[in-house]
């Protein structure tokens, strides 16, 4: 041992343990480089399948739930109930045939991704058509996603964005293996398969709800039902003995057995045109009358829950305005003169919802109604000061008027008719 390393053992340094330390920094590098070798490698593969499993029972479980809840009324809400779930239902069985990794193929799964991702922008397309009128709100994906897929623009874009990450991360992904085309062949059979088992499903929901058809057709204004308990599905069980529908219309709704007599009272009345709110035009059609509006405006489109973009037909605005100042006003005299203007001699009040409705029509007649009575503060002063004074809300506490007589009057229903007074 030479003088330098007897110096260096005197100091306190031993070569064992030295040697034990280089053979530790190597070991150290060795699992290093396996341990970032496998994040690399099949850690990212085995996130990316693990993505691909959370999505899949997630849309697959949703669009099941969806499908096993479904309501036949209204018709509109049923096809975009099917149709959705169909996508979803596609995409999620899709995401699990990529993280079962049948096929070890990435350009197989990069291929199914691409077809996911059509799908994902095929979804956002159609619902734009559908959106609420609220916008996003945190309750997104644990109440709007199983309440019929009610999003608002923000809400829908983000749904779709978040479906897509998974795929799009497979399809960025460096493709290992080759294409296998029996496996792809028997993908898209399965993807057929989906869709041709939801249009059989479709085709039994239509059949059992044309059972039901009481009165009109598909080329009427109105379809009326009367149903069948036993075989109805949904939330509409035992509510109401009817539905009242159209085949271009999202105004459907359910009807009480008070309400289908006032249409049997008003098919026999004469007269012209009748004053309603938009939300029951379906009735008065029905009762072979004319409303004088059927839709709302588009300066109050905010007030539909759910307006429709592909086939919403707006009233014009001074008419919808109109409208709503014969039962916002406090005056008989102005609202006689709008009954003259249009032509109509019948108001229809339906009882249960046209206080509610009320607010609605005050702020169509009058949109700075509200900026005006800043110092309302609590729900109360808000119906003393704003509902109670209205022809609308006398309408429907079945008060005497000068120029209108009662004519018909129910729990659910009270029709007025305009004298010659």
């Amino acid at each position: 041992m030479n003088a330098v390393k007897k110096l260096r053992v005197w100091l306190g340094w031993c070569p064992n343990a030295a040697m034990l330390n280089e053979k530790e920094e190597e070991y150290m590098v060795s699992y290093e480089g396996k341990y970032v070798d496998k994040i690399k490698g099949m850690g990212f593969r085995g996130f990316l399948g693990a993505l691909h499993l959370v999505f899949g029972v997630w849309l697959v479980s949703t669009a099941l739930w969806t499908l096993g809840k479904m309501d036949l009324f209204s018709w509109w809400l049923m096809d975009l109930n099917l149709v959705v779930s169909g996508i979803l239902l596609a995409i999620g069985l899709t995401s699990l045939v990529i993280f079962f990794n049948f096929v070890k193929s990435a350009n197989v799964h990069r291929m199914l991704a691409i077809v996911n991702l059509a799908l994902v922008a095929g979804l956002y397309l159609y619902l734009s058509q559908f959106l609420v009128s609220s916008e996003f709100n945190l309750s997104m994906f644990s109440e709007n996603l199983y309440n019929n897929y009610s999003f608002g623009l923000v809400a829908l874009l983000l749904f779709t964005l978040i479906m897509a990450i998974p795929n799009v991360l497979t399809l960025l992904s460096k493709p290992a293996g080759e294409e296998n085309k029996r496996f792809t062949t028997a993908t898209m059979l399965v993807l057929i398969v989906v869709f041709a088992s939801l249009g059989g499903y479709y085709l039994y929901l239509s059949k059992q709800k044309n059972s039901m058809l009481s009165e009109g057709s598909g080329d009427s204004k109105y379809q009326l039902y009367k149903i069948d308990q036993i075989s109805l599905w949904g939330s509409m069980k035992g509510a109401y003995p009817y539905f009242i529908d159209s085949p271009g219309d999202t105004t459907g709704h359910p009807i009480s057995e008070g309400t289908y007599e006032a249409i049997q009272f008003l098919r026999k009345r004469e007269g012209g045109k009748v004053l309603a709110w938009w939300d029951f035009e379906l009735e008065i059609k029905a009762a072979g009358k004319e409303p004088v509006i059927s839709y709302a405006s588009k300066s109050i489109k905010l007030t539909i829950a759910r307006p429709a973009s592909l086939y919403d037909k707006f009233e014009p605005d001074e008419k919808v305005a109109d409208v709503s100042g014969f039962f916002a006003t406090s005056s008989e005299d102005v609202a006689k003169g709008i009954a003259k203007k249009y032509g109509a001699d019948l108001v229809y009040i339906p009882r249960k919802r046209m206080n509610d409705l009320i607010g609605v029509m005050v702020f169509a007649a009058d949109p700075n109604i509200y900026t005006e009575n800043k110092d309302i503060k609590t729900s109360g002063d808000f119906m003393d000061k704003i509902i109670k004074p209205t022809l609308g809300y006398k309408f429907n506490s079945g008060a005497e008027f000068k120029y209108f007589d009662k004519i018909f009057e129910n729990k659910d229903v009270i029709i007025y008719q305009l004298n010659k007074g």
